[in-house]
């Protein structure tokens, strides 16, 4: 397969994907298709960023600015459900007024990502891209081979980005920025999965575990910054956020120990490098 080839399967099939969550999204926007709809627009997007050089100057940037509104919009409503769960869990109760005030919050945040995704719709986006991804600009390089020149510089940016983080003393800013460069290098190596064998799932499932890890410590820095305000004057507010404060501390010693005796381990680096580049196992099915 080239890699012009592999673009416009990946392209299309993502694209796909996004118009089905759209469609789920318009019917019900609870808290699944919400995620589900972040979650595609997400990996279309990095799709765009990845594979742009097969496409006319700015197109791919064009397409990806178009994306970002409705996926701001669904980013506001996601962050109260899952700050709304995380609030109950350590321990506000059901009946705070805070609580109440995120539902109305989140009731608005729908109705302006149902307006995107409406606005989205009537421009014909994204079902509309599919004749651009048929004008790619055709590349004969061999795709697998593409992916083992791509990725491992993509891997070494990755763990320098983590040790610099590691070094610095601890933001959420800082921490929640490299959540971000989790994302795009989990979502790029899905890009190039077809091309490598069940050791590549393990490696996936360790970048998604500091994903996981960082994302669950962003909430806590989002909610802590939405009760602090109220936690001088309100007993429930404030023990909720002292229990809050406590579980985003230890979600932030759970993932430097994971990096550093797991991911960053010595030798994983280099171990990250060699498998990426190394060559594709010859086809033994016609010998």
């Amino acid at each position: 397969m080239t890699l012009s080839e592999h673009a416009h399967e990946t392209l299309r099939r993502l694209t796909e994907r996004v118009n089905l969550q759209i469609d789920l999204a318009l019917r019900d926007c609870g808290e699944d298709a919400v995620h589900d709809l972040r979650v595609s627009i997400r990996r279309l997007s990095q799709a765009l960023r990845i594979f742009a050089e097969l496409m006319p100057p700015k197109e791919a940037r064009n397409m990806r600015r178009r994306l970002k509104p409705a996926l701001d919009a669904a980013a506001v409503a996601r962050d109260l459900d899952v700050g709304a769960e995380l609030q109950l869990r350590e321990g506000l109760p059901a009946a705070h007024a805070l609580m109440a005030r995120m539902r109305s919050d989140r009731d608005r945040a729908v109705l302006a990502l149902i307006g995107r995704l409406y606005l989205l719709r009537s421009e014909g986006a994204p079902s509309n891209w599919f004749e651009a991804y048929d004008s790619l600009r055709p590349v004969e390089d061999d795709a697998a081979s593409t992916a083992r020149a791509w990725l491992p510089p993509l891997a070494d940016e990755f763990f320098a980005a983590g040790r610099k983080t590691m070094l610095k003393a601890s933001s959420p800013q800082r921490l929640h920025a490299f959540r971000l460069a989790a994302k795009r290098f989990r979502y790029t190596l899905e890009l190039f999965a077809p091309f490598y064998g069940p050791v590549f799932r393990e490696r996936l499932s360790q970048v998604r575990e500091i994903q996981a890890l960082l994302g669950k410590r962003q909430d806590c820095a989002v909610a802590a910054a939405r009760l602090r305000p109220l936690a001088e004057n309100d007993e429930a507010a404030r023990g909720c956020l002292i229990n809050v404060e406590a579980r985003g501390a230890k979600l932030e010693v759970d993932f430097r120990t994971f990096w550093y005796q797991a991911f960053d381990a010595a030798g994983q680096a280099l171990r990250w490098r060699r498998y990426l580049a190394r060559k594709a196992p010859a086809d033994r099915s016609t010998t």
